[in-house]
């Protein structure tokens, strides 16, 4: 595994940082040396699968992703760890401490569900649908890159089913990416890593429909969706938004919806996320839906972040990410 890492030795409580797709442990190259000034022994990893970690190709999990960062932390022998995951980091970020939080004292998230889909997501299940992702991913790598990261249009992806990332956004101004971070994401999306990327979405987060049920334990129950029913939504004739599950708030880790994290924690949200949230303010828990409310159902000491910036927070507002980890880390 490997990890861009500073201030190894220094006092403070220690700091792991995990970056989502389609990223490496580079997203969070502003925060790393930032947070060791101040005495934090910090890391960012490179997921399996990705960058110069290795990529063997084995089917994941969320619990062996977790246990992937566990190791690590072992390895290096740190405890009373504070972790902070983006996106796919901050799902792995989130297992991690739900099941080991005497390690992970701390979770901070950036724009990451905990186990919840919001319906508006679509690329979960378009994930399933073999091979249409591995045949967008061996096409499009750079392109989907240079449109979600670089500001370019996005009709050079194509449309629906083979494209689930929309292809309607007009060119734009990414200053906060230079053109050497692009470059460097573009390389890092390699074949290895491109089929890696599927398995996370495809194996590591199965879907379930969660069904109110006042005789279940906790008055509901689940109905696992296997892969092929999922694609079958994606590929539905009339289309994936016909689906009658479409609209369902499916969840992808019912094994946790018991489990608690009472340690301090955060998260940062940006536009992409506010938009998802029928009542939010800065400051204070989201609610109105299930996936807004997933937040208030795992943890009991919650610092709310709302932010302007896109889904690439630690890139875009580098300075407001380091302060809020800084303050997390330091409870």
């Amino acid at each position: 595994m490997h990890a861009l890492a500073a201030g190894i030795g220094r006092p403070r409580v220690p700091i792991v940082l995990i970056h989502g797709f389609p990223q490496t442990s580079h997203a969070f190259r502003h925060q790393v040396t930032a947070l060791a000034a101040h005495g934090h022994p910090t890391y960012a990893v490179d997921t399996r699968g990705y960058g110069r970690t290795d990529k063997p190709g084995t089917r994941v999990s969320r619990a062996l992703l977790a246990e992937d960062i566990r190791r690590f932390c072992l390895a290096e022998g740190l405890s009373d760890v504070t972790v902070v995951g983006h996106d796919w980091g901050g799902l792995i970020a989130f297992k991690a401490a739900i099941d080991h939080p005497a390690m992970f004292t701390r979770l901070g998230l950036i724009d990451s569900p905990c186990t919840v889909i919001s319906p508006d997501i679509p690329h979960p299940y378009w994930f399933k649908a073999e091979p249409l992702p591995e045949a967008f991913l061996a096409s499009h790598a750079a392109d989907m890159i240079e449109v979600r990261l670089g500001g370019r249009a996005g009709t050079v992806l194509g449309d629906r089913p083979g494209n689930a990332y929309g292809n309607t956004q007009p060119e734009r101004d990414v200053p906060f990416f230079s053109d050497a971070d692009i470059a460097h994401y573009v390389a890092s999306l390699d074949a290895a890593s491109r089929a890696n990327a599927v398995q996370y979405y495809r194996y590591a987060m199965p879907l379930h429909r969660v069904i109110a049920d006042p005789d279940a334990p906790n008055g509901e129950r689940y109905q696992a969706l296997s892969e092929r029913e999922v694609a079958a939504m994606w590929l539905h004739h009339e289309g994936y938004d016909a689906h009658p599950w479409r609209h369902e708030f499916h969840d992808f880790g019912p094994e946790d919806r018991h489990k608690r994290f009472h340690g301090p924690s955060l998260l940062i949200y940006g536009k992409q996320y506010a938009a998802r949230f029928p009542a939010h303010a800065d400051g204070v828990l989201p609610s109105g839906d299930p996936f807004a409310e997933q937040y208030a159902r795992y943890f009991t000491d919650m610092t709310v972040r709302e932010t302007e910036a896109g889904h690439y927070i630690a890139e875009e507002l580098p300075e407001l990410v380091t302060g809020e980890v800084l303050a997390l880390a330091d409870r």
